[in-house]
C-alpha cells in the first residue's frame, strides 16, 4: 500500500515537473516567435505581465495559466534591449525630438539634450521599462532655470555676480598699488621715526602701542599686495568661469525654448516621461479606442 502511494506521488511530481518545464519552453518560444515577427507589443507583455495589464488596464485572464516569467531570458537583456531600441526610438524621435541617443554598449543608452555644440548628457534610456533615468544633477538644473525663468533670473545669476565683483576687487587692488607704495613709505617713516626717538620709561607703552598699530598697518598692505601679485592669474580664472556659467545659461535657453515648442511647460513634460510606458504601448494599437481594449494574446 505504501509503495503504490509513493509511486502515486512520483507520477504526480512527474507530471508536475513536465507541465513545468512544457510552461517554460512555450514562454521562451513565444517571446522567440514574437522577435521574430517583429511583435514588440508582445515581447513587452512577456517581458512584465503584471506592468503590462496594470498600464493598460487589461483585465487578468483567471484561466490564463500560461508562465511569465522573464528571468528566463534575463541574461540576454542587453541583446534583447538592443532588438527593441530600434521602434522605441524612432517613437521618442517624433515624441521628444530634442533628445539624441548614443549606444555606448550593447542595449545601454545614454541621452543626451539637443544636438548643439556642448550638448548635455541628460540620463540614459532604460528599454526594457521604456523609461527615461535622468541625471539628477542635471534635471534639477533644468527645473531650477524653468522656475527662475518666471522670476526673470537666471541659475547661475549669483555665482556670475559674485565672479564679477571679486574681479572689480581684484582689478581695484593693482591700480591702487601705487597709493599703497606711498602709504608703506609714509608708515615706515613713522615707524623709523618712533624707533629713534627717545622716550621716557613711563612713555614705553604708549610708544609701544603707536608702534604696533604701525606694524598692524604694514601687514595689511603686504596682504593687499598678496593678492595684487595674484590678480590677474585669478581674474583670468574668474573670467573663463564666468564664460563657462553664460554657456551654460545659454544651453539651458535652447533646452527650454526645445522643450517648450513640443510640451509646453515643464510640468506637461514631466507628465509625458512618467506616462511613457503606457503611451508608448498603445502606440502600437493605433488611435482607435476600440483597439486599446487589450487582451493577453495581443
Amino acid at each position: 500500500m505504501v509503495e503504490e502511494n509513493n509511486n502515486d506521488q512520483f507520477e504526480q511530481n512527474d507530471s508536475q515537473l513536465a507541465s513545468a518545464l512544457t510552461g517554460k519552453v512555450d514562454y521562451l518560444t513565444d517571446l522567440q516567435n514574437s522577435i521574430k515577427d517583429g511583435n514588440d507589443l508582445h515581447v513587452y507583455q512577456l517581458i512584465n505581465h503584471n506592468k503590462y495589464n496594470q498600464q493598460l488596464d487589461v483585465e487578468p485572464d483567471l484561466n490564463d495559466n500560461a508562465t511569465y516569467d522573464f528571468s528566463l531570458a534575463q541574461n540576454l537583456t542587453p541583446e534583447l534591449s538592443h532588438h527593441l531600441s530600434y521602434k522605441l526610438i524612432d517613437y521618442l524621435g517624433e515624441t521628444y525630438p530634442f533628445f539624441y541617443y548614443h549606444e555606448y554598449e550593447l542595449g545601454q543608452f545614454d541621452v543626451y539634450f539637443g544636438n548643439w555644440w556642448d550638448h548635455r548628457l541628460f540620463g540614459k534610456l532604460d528599454v526594457i521599462n521604456v523609461a527615461f533615468e535622468f541625471d539628477e544633477e542635471e534635471y534639477d538644473k533644468l527645473a531650477q532655470s524653468f522656475n527662475l525663468e518666471a522670476e526673470g533670473k537666471r541659475v547661475n545669476e549669483a555665482a556670475m555676480q559674485r565672479l564679477a565683483a571679486e574681479n572689480d576687487h581684484l582689478t581695484n587692488l593693482v591700480v591702487e598699488q601705487p597709493d599703497r607704495n606711498k602709504q608703506r613709505a609714509k608708515l615706515q617713516g613713522q615707524m623709523q621715526e618712533i624707533e629713534g626717538r627717545s622716550a621716557m620709561p613711563w612713555e614705553s607703552a604708549k610708544q609701544k602701542e603707536e608702534k604696533q598699530v604701525l606694524e598692524e598697518q604694514l601687514v595689511e598692505i603686504d596682504n593687499l599686495d598678496n593678492q595684487a601679485n595674484d590678480a590677474n592669474k585669478k581674474i583670468k580664472s574668474n573670467e573663463n568661469e564666468i564664460l563657462k556659467l553664460s554657456k551654460e545659461e545659454t544651453i539651458l535657453g535652447f533646452e527650454r525654448q526645445s522643450l517648450k515648442q513640443i510640451f509646453g511647460t515643464f510640468a506637461e513634460f514631466n507628465d509625458s516621461t512618467r506616462t511613457l510606458y503606457k503611451n508608448y504601448l498603445l502606440s502600437f494599437l493605433g488611435n482607435n479606442a476600440e483597439e486599446k481594449q487589450v487582451s493577453d494574446n495581443d
